[in-house]
């Protein structure tokens, strides 16, 4: 299995139309899937982008929260469809 690692995203940051561009990077890639280190978005956030990111790159993402992901909030527990 070959995966795409990408860490300290911080994709909160950037408007949807960014976040878009920045996922057909991650389709472009000869990866099976994607490994997320942690920093993704904020915890008001990080449901969204995540949902948002596998929708739209149809890959399977593994991931790990960092520090920044618990900021603005608690991170609750999500199941990805």
């Amino acid at each position: 299995m070959k995966l795409t690692w990408i860490t300290d995203v911080h994709l909160n940051f950037l408007e949807k139309d960014e976040r878009i561009d920045f996922y057909h990077t991650l389709i472009a890639t000869d990866s099976n899937g994607v490994l997320i280190s942690g920093d993704i978005a904020e915890a008001i956030s990080i449901e969204l982008i995540l949902k948002e990111m596998a929708s739209t790159i149809q890959k399977p993402i593994y991931f790990v929260l960092g520090s920044h992901d618990y900021y603005r909030g608690s991170v609750k527990m999500c199941a990805l469809k």
